[in-house]
C-alpha cells in the first residue's frame, strides 16, 4: 500500500451566535468575555453597535461590525453560524442598550 503525503485538512471550531432581527437591521451578540477571550478589542467598532451592561453583551450591527467580528473570530480559527431571534423595530431603544464608542 502507497502512503501519501496528503496535508490533514485543518479543522475549525464552530462558534453560534444569536442574530438579531429588528425588522430593518441586524444584529450579531457576543459576550465581552468572549471578547476579551478571542483579544478583540472594541475600540475597533463603530458607534452603530450597541452593549447591554445588564447581560455584559454586545450587539454588532450587520452592515459596519458584524463582518469585523467575523473576521476576527475567523482568525482566531472559528466558523461563525448564527441563530436567528426576530425582536420589533424599537427593541434597540430600550435603556438597557447604549451605543459604543460615541464620541
Amino acid at each position: 500500500m502507497k502512503k501519501t503525503n496528503q496535508p490533514k485538512e485543518t479543522m475549525k471550531k464552530e462558534i453560534t451566535l444569536k442574530f438579531y432581527d429588528n425588522e430593518s437591521h441586524g444584529y450579531i451578540k457576543i459576550s465581552k468575555y468572549d471578547l476579551e477571550v478571542f483579544d478583540i478589542n472594541i475600540k475597533q467598532f463603530s458607534q452603530y453597535s450597541y452593549y447591554n451592561n445588564d447581560n455584559g453583551c454586545y450587539y454588532f450591527e450587520e452592515d459596519c461590525d458584524a463582518s469585523l467580528l467575523i473576521d476576527k473570530l475567523n482568525d482566531n480559527g472559528y466558523k461563525v453560524n448564527f441563530d436567528t431571534k426576530h425582536v420589533n423595530c424599537y427593541y434597540f431603544d430600550k435603556p438597557i442598550f447604549s451605543r459604543i464608542n460615541v464620541a
